[in-house]
């Protein structure tokens, strides 16, 4: 058991980071906002133009100019639904690159082949234009560019759909978009599956990688299982299946040479590299089981909903990192791919490769009826999960690295295994062996800097269902199928709610898990009425220690006041951690933040009308070097998906001084930056001060 003490490096010459400005975007082209909606899923920065972009899950792209970078002005949102996104399908992604934007979106049927769309980049007067439609492969659900704006990579997740008629499930590959001209038009596509790398289960299997519905585990769901036989048909999926459509690229990330992708299949935990010339996927890592007992390298683990932070080695546990996002990190030539390790699972019909380790157990020798046919693998095995978990709601995986499904008839339970590493990684890319792991640094310094964020969740169902002036919530009302009410109280579940509207009401619900509300927001009509109120993220503490933890989802990497700059933030409770990893096998920890202070009282709505809520859910990041951020100092981009918030940070030294790229005596001036390259001029021995820099 390890008591939290304090252990933050204080070695960086950045020691924090200032909120210069937020903007809150609109989640559709008439200007609409709201918590919830989804209204910036993904951004991207365009410092030519000093524009920002974000894409909503109702399709629109907002533009944002930041020529004044401390009062960010929302241009204009582009209706992306008929041009680009098929008319009922969504965006998944945006990047830009040398005057040209690309956009992601899936076609109305998720399975079939989705489409990058390149734009030309708007300014202060002038819209963003259509120039190209490339045709790739199914949910595009990545677009990155190369170094020289030349080829873009496209992850083509090719993610199953389960209906009534059984399984769809297409392969994963990455499209290359190349011989393009400077418009972005006149290209080719050529796309890269991944069968030469994915020749049998077993084949990956013996690599490490997993497979959350294999073939056999397929047979045992649809024929063997007394439970599930009934509920599934894979019938078509098992007739269909190779093993390729197991692999399914979430995330891209270029080699510095612009010679190699790198494609990192989230709930694989594997990352598959991609010759760019040859167009053929090379190799296939599979990255390895975190270990949280006293054999492991961690300080253990929270898996205690009790509201303290006590971490706990837990002897035969360990957990899949399953990376969201991924980056390229080169330090003296040699690179090296960072990994923001979430954790992800599968869903399909009533079939789910995440459970409740109660719904699978039900003893140390024992399974519960739904899962009477497993057997222990060892009697050591039962024990010590029973031990760890009996009688929790701590998520395990039947997937294949926790259940050998080699007799269909009979699976064996090898040992509790759980989703995402709680932290970042860091892998040398030639080989991907393990350079660094943050082991439980995220855990342990949330709880210790905002012991209110501790293992917390605020999400798109913490939204509002009625405020007390009779509003209803913009998510809950875009549910409803004619069932929502603005006058009587939800006393229970109504009859046509969707899922999302009963979770949302569970947690409105101060009956079920809602808070009580101040009665200065009740009497002003702010996100809660006097029977519905959700929490804030300070009375949530140790909700999600049973799930993921302190699961980070994004990472970006860049160079700032001399150092390279690592900054992730995790997902359900909003803190960000920004390291030095100039030595990438020991990075130091330069400072933990929180995205939202507001949300240790507030509740997202409550918050997000009086303007103080900061990013929930930072999915979407953007590392700034001061050659390219509009006030010329380095800092980041954070764009939260579920706040619809975009919030501009630069990054600041003990002394208060900010990183930019003019010399000792100069500081950026309104024009910076520049055109030029300025780099050399940081080791200049005058203070004569450079184009785009002004005397300090």
């Amino acid at each position: 058991m390890l008591l939290l003490q304090h252990t933050l490096s204080m070695s960086g010459v950045i020691t924090g980071m200032d909120l210069l400005s937020r903007v809150y975007v609109p989640f559709d082209s008439t200007g609409n906002k709201a918590f919830g909606m989804g209204a910036a899923e993904k951004s991207a920065y365009d410092p030519m133009n000093k524009i920002a972009y974000a894409v909503s899950e109702q399709a629109v792209l907002s533009v944002v100019d930041y020529a004044d970078p401390k009062n960010p002005q929302i241009l204009f949102g582009i209706d992306l639904t008929d041009t680009v996104a098929a008319g009922t399908g969504s965006i998944t992604d945006v990047t830009v690159c040398g005057g040209l934007v690309a956009i992601g979106a899936t076609a109305k049927v998720k399975t079939e082949p989705g489409v990058v769309t390149i734009y030309s980049s708007a300014n202060a007067t002038t819209p963003a234009t259509m120039k190209q439609k490339y045709v790739v492969g199914p949910l595009p659900d990545m677009v990155a560019w190369n170094h020289d704006c030349t080829k873009i990579a496209v992850a083509n997740e090719g993610e199953g759909v389960y209906t009534d008629d059984g399984l769809v499930d297409p392969v994963g590959s990455v499209s290359i978009i190349e011989g393009f001209d400077v418009g972005g038009m006149d290209g080719e596509v050529k796309t890269v599956d991944f069968a030469a790398v994915a020749e049998t289960d077993e084949a990956l299997k013996a690599k490490g990688v997993h497979l959350p519905l294999e073939l056999k585990a397929q047979e045992f769901y649809d024929v063997h299982s007394a439970h599930f036989s009934g509920l599934l048909n894979f019938t078509a999926s098992r007739a269909a299946y190779s093993p390729a459509t197991q692999l399914e690229p979430e995330y891209l990330t270029w080699s510095s040479d612009g010679t190699k992708v790198y494609a990192n299949c989230q709930e694989n935990s594997a990352i598959v590299t991609i010759d760019v010339e040859t167009h053929t996927a090379t190799r296939l890592d599979a990255l390895p089981l975190k270990d949280w007992s006293e054999d492991g390298t961690t300080e253990g683990i929270d898996t205690v909903k009790d509201g303290k932070c006590v971490l706990e080695h837990k002897p035969g546990f360990k957990s899949m990192r399953h990376p969201d996002a991924i980056a390229t990190l080169t330090v003296d030539g040699i690179d090296y791919i960072v990994t923001a390790n979430e954790g992800d699972d599968k869903e399909y019909g009533d079939y789910e490769s995440k459970q409740k380790f109660k719904d699978v157990i039900d003893t140390n020798e024992t399974f519960t009826n739904e899962f009477q046919e497993f057997s222990f693998f060892a009697p050591d095995v039962g024990s010590d999960a029973y031990a760890n978990f009996g009688d929790t709601k701590m998520s395990i995986t039947i997937g294949s690295s926790g259940v050998d499904y080699s007799d269909p008839t009979k699976p064996v339970f090898k040992g509790a295994v759980g989703f995402g590493g709680r932290g970042l990684s860091i892998w040398k890319a030639s080989d991907m062996s393990l350079v660094w792991d943050s082991g439980s640094m995220l855990e342990k310094n949330q709880c210790l800097h905002y012991p209110w964020s501790h293992n917390s969740v605020h999400d798109e169902e913490f939204a509002m269902i009625r405020d007390s002036d009779g509003n209803v919530g913009t998510l809950f009302d875009a549910e409803k199928s004619g069932q929502v009410s603005t006058t009587a109280p939800y006393l229970a579940i109504q009859d046509g709610w969707t899922s999302l509207q009963e979770t949302i009401w569970e947690i409105n619900d101060k009956e079920e898990d809602g808070c009580d509300v101040a009665d200065e927001d009740v009497a002003e009509g702010r996100g809660c009425d006097a029977t519905y109120c959700a929490c804030p993220l300070g009375k949530t503490v140790d909700e999600r220690s049973l799930k993921d933890g302190a699961g980070p989802e994004a990472v970006v990497v860049g160079e700032a006041c001399g150092c390279h700059i690592m900054v992730t933030a995790t997902e359900k409770q909003g803190t960000a951690f920004v390291f030095d990893v100039s030595i990438p096998a020991s990075p130091d920890l330069l400072f933990v933040q929180h995205l939202s202070p507001a949300s240790e009282t507030k509740n997202p709505s409550v918050a997000y009308d009086d303007g103080t809520l900061g990013e929930v859910d930072p999915e979407s990041m953007t590392f700034l070097a001061a050659a390219d951020s509009p006030t010329g100092y380095a800092g980041v981009m954070f764009a939260g998906a579920w706040s619809g918030t975009l919030s501009l940070y630069e990054f600041k030294k003990a002394d208060g001084s900010k990183c930019s790229t003019c010399p000792a005596g100069c500081t950026p001036g309104p024009n910076y930056p520049a055109t030029q390259d300025r780099r050399e001029l940081l080791f200049a021995s005058t203070v004569t001060c450079p184009a785009g820099c002004v005397a300090a």
